[in-house]
């Protein structure tokens, strides 16, 4: 499968995602491993979904739909997917922040994910700034960029805030 087409990125996905337990009911997520290389290629991969699509996506703001609106569907589905990966994110902060966990095992999971967070955080500074340009501002309505995925800190469907400075702070503490 070709990179760059939409049955590569929901492969990638779904690879992303295979270290989810799929016997939980609400909306934690638990995981199977927490070894570093699953971790890293995880974060890796959630990345992708939302710098490589969802923010390309939403960037082009609405003009895409007087042609088609074949893509609604999918960018719903991979932006499904991506809160998910939000989620997985969230459950591996919970574990490194475990009281017991060994230093060492800690230290390796912050190894693995701690570069993607930091470009997870540069990189929604610089789309959110994209998105508030002053040409952005000056486009007509429809074909305006949209900052999504965005929330705001107060959104409790979100496992996590959309600014994390203050968590990759306190990871590299």
């Amino acid at each position: 499968c070709s990179t760059g087409t939409l049955d590569y990125i929901l492969q990638r996905c779904q690879l992303a995602l295979q270290n989810v337990c799929d016997d939980v009911d609400n909306d934690d997520v638990s995981l199977k491993s927490f070894e570093p290389a699953v971790l890293k290629q995880g974060e890796e991969i959630h990345n992708e979904v939302e710098f490589e699509w969802l923010r390309q996506f939403w960037f082009q703001g609405n003009r895409y739909r007087k042609c088609t609106d074949w893509w609604c569907q999918p960018m719903a589905q991979l932006e499904a997917l991506w809160k998910k990966m939000e989620g997985v994110t969230n459950a591996v902060l919970h574990e490194v922040k475990r009281e017991g966990l060994p230093v060492e095992q800690r230290n390796e999971i912050l190894t693995a994910i701690l570069a993607s967070l930091t470009a997870r955080q540069n990189l929604r500074r610089e789309w959110h700034a994209r998105c508030q340009s002053r040409i952005a501002r000056t486009l007509p309505a429809d074909q305006k960029p949209e900052c999504r995925p965005y929330w705001e800190k107060d959104d409790a469907s979100m496992p996590l805030p959309f600014d994390l400075t203050d968590i990759v702070s306190e990871l590299r503490g």
